[in-house]
Parts: C-alpha cells; sequence; structure tokens
C-alpha cells in the first residue's frame, strides 16, 4: 500500500461539534400564565389586573366598571316555576317567536334562569307587554333584569305577571280606577298601550306583582 495513500485515509482525530442546545443542563422554567396563555389571535380577548383588596373585605364595584351594564338594562329575566329546559330549546323557540321582535341572544344561568337580551329597550317591553308566553306549553315567567336582581329561586318571594281584567265598568277605566283594581290582586307596576289609551275595552291588561302569600280578591 502507498504509504501516501495510507496517510490520506487517517481520521485527523477531531470530534464532531455538539449541535446547539444539546447537552445543556439548565432547565426552561416557564409561569403557569405562560402555560396558560391562549395565543391565538381569534380567541385572546385581553384582560388587565386590578389592586386586590384585603382578605376578608367585600367587592365594591366601581363605577367606571358598571359602565357596561346598558347590555344587561336590555335583558328580560325568565324562568319556569318548578321546572326546566334544556337550553337548545329555549333558544330555538326564544329565537322563532322573538326574533323579530329585537330579541338578540339568549342564555342560561347554572340555576335554571334565563337572560333573554333585545336591541332595546322598546323591543324589551313589547314581549313584557304581549306576555304571558307559553314555551313547550310552560308558563315562562319573565321581568327585566335589575342590578339588584339574585339569581336564587328561593329568593323569590313575589313575581311580576301580566293579567286581564274583564268587565271594568267605564269609570274605572283611568289611572286611579285602574290602580284600584289591578291593588285587589297584587301590587299594580304597569298597563299596557290599548289599556293606557282605552282602545281596546274588552279587557284591561295590567302588569302586577304578585305576593304568593297574600290572598287576592277574584272578582268584585
Amino acid at each position: 500500500m502507498n504509504p501516501r495513500n495510507h496517510h490520506q485515509t487517517q481520521t485527523t482525530g477531531t470530534q464532531p461539534k455538539t449541535p446547539p442546545n444539546q447537552g445543556d443542563n439548565k432547565k426552561i422554567t416557564s409561569s403557569w400564565a405562560d402555560k396558560v396563555k391562549v395565543t391565538n389571535a381569534d380567541t385572546r380577548y385581553s384582560l388587565e389586573p386590578m389592586p386586590r383588596l384585603p382578605v376578608g373585605q367585600q367587592l365594591v364595584i366601581p363605577e367606571e366598571v358598571m359602565d357596561g351594564v346598558d347590555k344587561w338594562m336590555r335583558c328580560l329575566v325568565g324562568f319556569f316555576s318548578g321546572s326546566k329546559m334544556p337550553y337548545h330549546a329555549i333558544n330555538n323557540m326564544a329565537m322563532r317567536v322573538w326574533r323579530a321582535k329585537g330579541l338578540e341572544s339568549v342564555a342560561t344561568t347554572a340555576n335554571g334562569f334565563i337572560l333573554f337580551r333585545f336591541k332595546n329597550q322598546a323591543n324589551l317591553q313589547g314581549v313584557l307587554e304581549q306576555g304571558p308566553w307559553l314555551f313547550g306549553g310552560k308558563h315562562l315567567i319573565l321581568q327585566k333584569w335589575d342590578p339588584r336582581f339574585q339569581f336564587d329561586a328561593g329568593q323569590i318571594k313575589t313575581l311580576p305577571v301580566w293579567i286581564r281584567l274583564k268587565g271594568l265598568p267605564l269609570p274605572l277605566w283611568t289611572t286611579k280606577g285602574l290602580s284600584l283594581v289591578a291593588s285587589m290582586v297584587g301590587k299594580p307596576l304597569s298597563c299596557d298601550e290599548a289599556t293606557h289609551k282605552c282602545s281596546r275595552l274588552e279587557y284591561a291588561r295590567i302588569c302586577v306583582e304578585i305576593d304568593a302569600e297574600m290572598a287576592y280578591v277574584h272578582k268584585f
């Protein structure tokens, strides 16, 4: 064998270079926030940290946070007394009946309440005045949402309901007269436009707040 050729086949004795970051014993650490952080721009909605109150203190909602309450003021709160209905059934029926009346969305809470949000107060009031409403043969109890409303069926002592009063003498077709008659049933809250204008004298439609524990007058 030619020594020259033999010399050319020998290796230089150098080791291949270690790829970057291999063999590094340093651990890459990240915070829990990094682990759960959403990176998809389509589903990421940023929030901002706020000062935390001392433990044991009650949270007081500041005025600037209440600025977003308008969308909830356009909501009716509904529930079925003594029963529940699946969300998809409620949503389908509500959209079918109320979409043309300005219904925007339907949402349910964990304890059986339903929030129906409308485009404006006029749409909301129109649905209220056209009640009572039956969904799937069940009476849907509706009332306007209020910041003080508690989503707890056990805390509900009164219910706003729409009633029809037939055969009223003409002298009772006044604000005081209607209030007097409605007070025999519950606490009068409002009446519909036709009742207010006396344009439909077959019956008066009045919304009253009923106390379940109070006896009421059936006739006069």
